[in-house]
């Protein structure tokens, strides 16, 4: 299965399932086509679901593991979110990524005074606002929810990257200080409305003078041959 992104090297998918409805869901699909008859996903399928068999799975020092990768983690309830935290926080070699399109829930008080290994994300596919897209709430809400979050390791993934003003989306992404950017295409052929390749070098350029790792993804040199 897809790690989806390039510096995650485990995904914990101990709460599955989201109701946002992104147009280019590629967990969703995965879940009802290749997926939908294990043991895990045919009862479920892709209803928000937690699942506390895998609470207290081990990981190796040294590994970043994505919680939560086959879904978002905003529609756990506070206290599974906060049974999984707790998991986390003891596992202090190994870093995790809690990321979710509604950042906001960060904003609760579990999420307050993380050790080193905790990271908050979100996705920033576009500062523009597109709800033919998705259901979930709009750029500008996740900018703000985010920035609002007391967090020291932040991540942001813009995949799929769509049409953007990349003034904008500079000042949002300086604004945060994001520890890690991933920024990968739409690679599932969703018909997204994309940017120029112009734009997107604009914005690579801009992220490397204050963005300690940013990560190109397979995929998005199609843009490049396409301008």
């Amino acid at each position: 299965m897809s790690r989806m992104f390039k510096t995650i090297t485990k995904t914990w998918n101990v709460f599955t399932g989201c109701s946002f409805e992104c147009s280019y869901c590629w967990s969703r699909q995965l879940v009802k086509t290749r997926l939908a008859h294990t043991d895990k996903y045919k009862k479920c399928s892709f209803e928000p679901t937690f699942h506390p068999g895998e609470l207290y799975r081990a990981f190796k020092p040294g590994k970043f593991v994505f919680v939560a990768s086959m879904g978002d983690i905003a529609f756990a309830s506070t206290d599974q979110r906060h049974a999984i935290l707790e998991r986390a926080k003891e596992l202090q070699e190994t870093r995790f990524l809690f990321q979710s399109k509604n950042p906001s829930i960060f904003t609760d008080g579990i999420f307050s005074n993380l050790p080193d290994n905790i990271y908050l994300g979100t996705t920033l596919e576009t500062n523009l606002y597109r709800e033919d897209i998705s259901k979930a709430p709009s750029p500008a809400v996740r900018y703000i929810g985010l920035q609002r979050v007391s967090c020291t390791r932040r991540f942001i993934s813009i995949e799929p990257v769509m049409d953007f003003d990349p003034e904008a989306l500079g000042m949002w992404l300086k604004n945060l200080k994001p520890e890690i950017v991933e920024v990968g295409a739409d690679n599932y052929k969703n018909n997204l409305p994309e940017p120029s390749w112009d734009k997107v070098d604009e914005l690579l350029r801009a992220l490397r003078e204050f963005v300690p790792t940013v990560i190109e993804k397979d995929g998005l040199e199609r843009l490049k041959g396409a301008s």
